[in-house]
């Protein structure tokens, strides 16, 4: 559980969390549709010490939970925006 990546996500005033091993799975557990998505959000990626925050537009975060392909695609940009982020700490 501990090497789990945990990620937060903040829009509309409402906050979703979920985990996985990988960013693809944290982002499926937040259980979120495409519909759901009004407003712009900040999505917070954390794995231990490490923590990762990116703000995305409504038209970014709809097309992340549109279906499973752009799902997996942001979810490779975040692991490696937030590996990158990781390395220069």
């Amino acid at each position: 559980m501990k090497n789990n990546y945990q990620i937060v996500l903040q829009t509309s005033g409402e906050k979703y969390e979920g985990q996985g091993e990988t960013i693809n799975e944290a982002l499926a557990s937040l259980g979120l549709s495409w519909e759901q998505i009004t407003a712009k959000g900040v999505v917070k990626v954390s794995k231990g010490k490490h923590t990762l925050e990116h703000l995305f537009y409504p038209k970014q975060l709809r097309r992340i939970f549109a279906n499973k392909i752009t799902r997996l695609m942001w979810g490779k940009r975040l692991e490696l925006l937030f590996k990158e982020n990781a390395n220069d700490l």
